[in-house]
């Protein structure tokens, strides 16, 4: 191959050269003679290309014999000659090569490390590593469909499907990237929440986010929905979530995009219920959220607060807050607030001392008139918890020490007392601000020594709408 291209540049200069001089030469005799060599240079040229051409289709053409040869063989009925070598050939996996139309396939060795499921298997294949095979009846058309979908797709949330191949004439194997187990396998070896069921598992979380960020992929960017995800249609890779198995390939509707919003909640709700455990209050809205609300309102789900780290929650507070004095609709933001979240008696629940200063500061305020010092008392409705948490936050840097531990308190424990407080109001509250379009991004904040030390100037916040 390397030794016709080069023939192809040697003759492609030559022409030039040729036709250069031609255009510029006087000589009757020496214009005879470079119009003679350009002509053979130009069949010489062709004849190259067309080599390169046929030795770029080699593969294609001699998979394509082999087939219609044990299809002659066959029908023939002398198939049983050529078991032997048939066998051998059917030990031998596909080379994967990417091209711009998928993959091109040239032999090579494999070795069987497991089984994963039913059909499927874990392969080494030399000089490549490992893939997963996924061996189907050639009239399966369920997993064609499927293969032929996540051909087109090219994004990490997304299993990659490099090539298939016919290992007889009953079956078709499709190579896959190698993935570790699908969710139903991990559920079995992890637990979904600690023991008190309070604190999610946050590898869970980072599943559930990504088969998330992998329904998002095909709704929006595809114009497609999965059609058919279940716990063994979302496998692991390096610890991450993808999803596999599609099966829609027709245009979607936003009732294909709701459908598979519901089932991922299904499939989620059954997952707790297999292992007798309650749904944390927060998770079941969370699912309640994405399996009743209208896809096209699903916006800025990657940043719902049960996905947040600690900080992160604490910086959602204190900024969703602002939207209260400064934000264009703050009013009726305020009234949607409490109109979803009727009035709760949460103070009854603060516990940590340092924590109830802040909720009695309003009556250290000596030099505030009694009216002044009255309006600034917490009530139960959920804007007064609003601002008493953005006021924890804020103020704790003033109250340095707990007068029960002698020491400082930490954001998970901030986050904890404010979430046990009210479970119900992230949740909700981020309902509320995605239907008045404020789509939040936050970043954490500064901590040092194990303390809580949030600094305003590092909370960034990103608002679009």
């Amino acid at each position: 191959m390397r030794e016709v291209r080069e023939a192809r540049n040697v003759l492609v200069s030559l022409t030039l050269i040729c036709a250069l001089v031609s255009v510029y030469s006087d000589c009757d005799v020496l214009n005879e003679i470079l119009n003679e060599i350009l002509s053979w240079c130009a069949v010489a040229l062709a004849i190259v290309l067309l080599v390169l051409v046929l030795q770029s289709r080699m593969d294609t053409f001699r998979d394509l014999i082999r087939e219609v040869s044990h299809r002659i063989v066959e029908n023939s009925g002398i198939s049983g000659l050529l078991g032997a070598r048939r066998h051998q050939a059917c030990c031998h996996c596909h080379n994967m090569r990417e091209g711009t139309s998928g993959f091109m396939v040239q032999k090579h060795k494999h070795d069987l490390i497991k089984r994963i499921n039913d059909e499927v298997y874990q392969v080494n294949v030399d000089n490549i590593g490992d893939v997963v095979y996924n061996i189907a009846p050639q009239v399966d058309s369920l997993n064609r469909e499927s293969y032929n979908l996540a051909v087109a797709c090219s994004n990490e949330f997304v299993l990659k499907n490099i090539c298939c191949f016919s290992s007889n004439s009953d079956q078709v194997c499709y190579v896959m990237e190698h993935y570790e187990q699908n969710f139903k396998q991990w559920l079995q070896e992890n637990a979904l929440s600690d023991q008190q069921g309070k604190i999610l598992n946050p590898e869970f979380l980072q599943i559930l986010r990504d088969v998330l960020r992998g329904i998002g992929y095909l709704h929006h960017v595809k114009k497609r929905c999965h059609g058919n995800l279940s716990e063994t249609n979302i496998v692991i890779v390096n610890g991450r979530a993808k999803v596999t198995g599609m099966v829609n390939d027709v245009s979607k509707t936003n009732l294909d995009d709701y459908l598979d919003y519901l089932h991922l909640a299904t499939i989620i709700a059954r997952c707790f219920g297999t292992n007798q455990q309650a749904i944390p209050t927060e998770l079941e809205l969370f699912l309640t959220y994405i399996s009743t609300t209208k896809p096209s309102r699903l916006l800025n789900i990657e940043n719902h607060p049960i996905f947040l780290s600690t900080l992160q929650r604490l910086c959602y507070r204190v900024i969703s807050h602002t939207f209260l004095y400064f934000g264009k609709s703050k009013k009726s933001f305020g009234l949607a607030l409490n109109e979803k979240l009727s009035k709760y008696n949460w103070k009854q629940k603060v516990k940590t001392k340092t924590i109830r200063m802040v909720l009695d500061r309003n009556k250290n305020l000596l030099h505030l008139s009694a009216k002044q010092r009255k309006n600034l008392k917490y009530n139960q409705s959920a804007t007064s918890f609003m601002r008493f948490g953005r006021n924890v936050v804020v103020h704790l840097k003033d109250n340095k020490f707990d007068g029960d531990q002698g020491s400082k308190l930490t954001a998970e424990e901030v986050e904890e007392q404010l979430n046990g407080c009210w479970p119900e109001f992230m949740p909700i509250l981020h309902q509320i601000l995605v239907d008045h379009g404020h789509l939040m991004v936050v970043h954490d904040a500064y901590v040092a020594g194990n303390s809580l030390l949030v600094d305003l100037f590092l909370l960034a916040c990103q608002l679009c709408g």
